[in-house]
């Protein structure tokens, strides 16, 4: 009986070969990750590619990051390899990207007033410096599924619950890292998720699709301009259809 293909991404790939590195004992436990671009040159792939590999890596425990000095192989090495079924971080930002802008077209023409206000209620919560991070990121789900239930679409909360469970389980650098002290933090909220909620106010779904578009853009922009400023690089690690977006 013939049996589905299945086909592994690129940056799966890679993880699963530098994990096997790491458990030979070729990097050992505490040493320093060999640099993005020595990865890239004996890998023969891109350095996005790199990047969601060492990003699967610290979420399977192979690999530390610590801000501002880079990525360090584990001290205690998982004794096998664990197969989370975790998308990549820009294959998540991507699926927003496509599917979340239209939600909030959908949400638009029907969304209530009691709505709205929650939404309003959310970004006061993720502006409020008082709350821990865990407590802002739940602010900001519930600001996401709070669109997408006011559409009366199942689906679409199933959807956007979904990213949000994929979102969750990154490492804490992907999320809030580029966005260090607690204005910044508030600023990014305010300036995100605002426009938004004027958009839905005023019911013009071709609005509410371009503000949030611009949202889930952002959302993988901000990584690639923390990488850039780290390492003073040009590359453009966005995927195709953001790097498109965003004029890059």
């Amino acid at each position: 009986m013939l049996t589905s293909i299945i086909q592994t991404p690129r940056y799966r790939l890679v993880a699963d070969q530098i994990a096997e590195h790491i458990r030979a004992g070729d990097l050992p436990p505490g040493s320093k990750m060999p640099a993005d671009k020595d990865l890239v040159a004996q890998l023969g792939v891109s350095r996005t590619t790199v990047r969601e590999a060492m990003i699967a890596l610290e979420l399977l425990g192979y690999v530390v990051t610590r801000f501002g000095a880079g990525a360090y192989v584990a001290n205690i090495i998982p004794a096998a390899p664990i197969d989370t079924g975790l998308p990549g971080f820009f294959e998540l930002v991507e699926a927003r990207y496509v599917i979340e802008p239209e939600i909030a077209a959908a949400a638009a023409p029907v969304i209530s007033d009691t709505d709205i206000a929650h939404l309003e209620a959310c970004i006061d919560g993720m502006c409020n410096a008082k709350l821990s991070p865990a407590q802002i990121e739940a602010q900001d789900c519930e600001f996401h599924m709070t669109i997408a239930r006011s559409t009366g679409n199942s689906v679409f909360v199933q959807i956007v619950n979904d990213f949000w469970r994929a979102r969750m389980r990154f490492p804490e650098w992907t999320r809030v890292n580029n966005r260090q002290t607690a204005a910044q933090i508030a600023r990014f909220a305010s300036d995100e998720h605002r426009p938004i909620v004027e958009a839905l106010r005023t019911g013009d779904a071709a609005l509410a699709r371009h503000a949030m578009q611009q949202h889930c853009l952002n959302s993988g922009k901000h990584m690639h301009d923390r990488w850039r400023d780290q390492e003073g690089e040009a590359e453009q690690p966005l995927p195709r259809i953001l790097r498109e977006a965003s004029g890059a």
